[in-house]
């Protein structure tokens, strides 16, 4: 009977073979040996089930728990009793603002931000931009003058200060009309 050598180089007669050699090719022959009585007696039964990889799973059906373990339904209390806390009011964003300028000016956001000098639009940007520097904050600041130029179509920072200082000077003027229109009121009551 031959041996193979340790690196498989050539065979070697079980004669010339070495004690580790000749261990090696018994335990390789006890190796082979079980591998041929494993293979005429066939593995025994058991309760594992096979399935192909495509075929689905079948899923556990959800258990349903008893209607006894569902708690009684309380009606909630009215609004009209609730207390609620104190009324946190959100800041505006300049998206909002543009929104609420545009509707009642009766412009599209397009007008607004585009290069029409109409006497709506630019009275809709006048109050866009004098709004938005007075009612946002960011990070608890006013809102810079190039970030509202970017929300009105980017304009230049001068022109919102252009437009800032103008409608600051509308609302003087109303309210001077309005002081005006009701003084006389007033003297002419007194008289």
């Amino acid at each position: 009977m031959m041996l193979y050598r340790q690196l498989r180089l050539a065979p070697v007669r079980a004669a010339d073979a070495s004690p580790s050699q000749q261990r090696l090719a018994e335990e390789r022959r006890a190796r082979e040996a079980r591998i041929r009585r494993a293979a005429q007696h066939p593995l025994p039964a058991s309760n594992l089930v096979v399935r192909p990889f495509h075929t689905p799973r079948p899923r556990p059906q959800p258990l349903l728990p008893a209607a006894e373990a569902w708690p009684d339904y309380r009606e909630p209390a009215p609004y009209e009793t609730m207390e609620f806390g104190p009324v946190v009011v959100r800041p505006l964003t300049a998206r909002e603002i543009i929104d609420e300028v545009v509707t009642k000016h009766r412009i599209s956001r397009l007008e607004l931000s585009g290069s029409s000098r109409r006497a709506p639009v630019t009275a809709a940007r006048r109050e866009a931009s004098w709004r938005i520097r007075h009612e946002v904050l960011v990070n608890g600041r006013q809102i810079s003058l190039p970030e509202i130029a970017r929300h009105l179509g980017g304009r230049d920072h001068t022109t919102v200060l252009y437009n800032i200082r103008r409608y600051a000077a509308e609302l003087e003027a109303r309210a001077g009309d309005a002081a005006a229109s009701a003084h006389p009121a007033q003297q002419a009551g007194a008289r």
